[in-house]
């Protein structure tokens, strides 16, 4: 027997799917809109950070995005009501990026004791690049964490420095990447006689 319109009774219309679907849960596409803006930003100022390469950066992310579709679909897909396409797309744009983010921020935000050098290549220099292309720092000398304190230290500091050149502070990440923490420029060469502080 068949209802009003030519259609049997439970059928549904593509319209009534449609309600079905938009009434499903959003919170799936927030959080891949989340984890790829995140992500993005994330790349461009800690990731600008980190001594990484981009091979090993995107290993880690391609281990969070698609390890989720190892697991077998009735421990996550399906009881999050996804089908195996969409929980591929919330690995690869929520889960991954998230993941992989979250180990940038905690490697930068928890490091070790900070180590000051000076890099005698000017302040065009970036450190960053240099080390993604020789994978090694460049030549550099100590630099006292506490300039000013001690005018002895200062001196000999001052004396291998010339105005210009950069200090990077740089520490060992939680996860053991190294990260830059500070960047300055050598303060103005004092006069003859006077120390910085003094």
């Amino acid at each position: 027997m068949r209802a009003e319109g030519g259609r049997r009774p439970g059928e549904r219309t593509g319209l009534q799917q449609g309600g079905v679907d938009a009434d499903g849960p959003q919170w799936p596409v927030a959080l891949m809109l989340i984890g790829l803006f995140g992500i993005i930003i994330l790349f461009h100022t800690i990731g600008q950070r980190t001594l990484v390469s981009f091979t090993e950066f995107f290993r880690w992310f391609a281990l969070f995005a698609f390890g989720g579709n190892l697991l077998p679909k009735r421990w996550c897909a399906a009881a999050l009501r996804m089908d195996r396409l969409e929980w591929l797309w919330f690995n690869l744009l929520a889960v991954g990026p998230l993941l992989t983010g979250a180990c940038l921020v905690v490697n930068f935000s928890f490091h070790g004791p900070v180590q000051h050098m000076l890099v005698k290549q000017g302040s065009t220099f970036d450190l960053h690049a240099y080390w993604l292309e020789h994978r090694a720092l460049p030549p550099h000398l100590p630099w006292p964490a506490d300039l000013g304190e001690d005018p002895a230290k200062d001196r000999r500091a001052m004396a291998t420095a010339r105005q210009g050149d950069e200090v990077y502070g740089l520490a060992e990440g939680a996860l053991g990447y190294i990260v830059i923490v500070s960047r300055e420029e050598v303060p103005a060469l004092p006069r003859p006689g006077r120390v910085p502080g003094n």
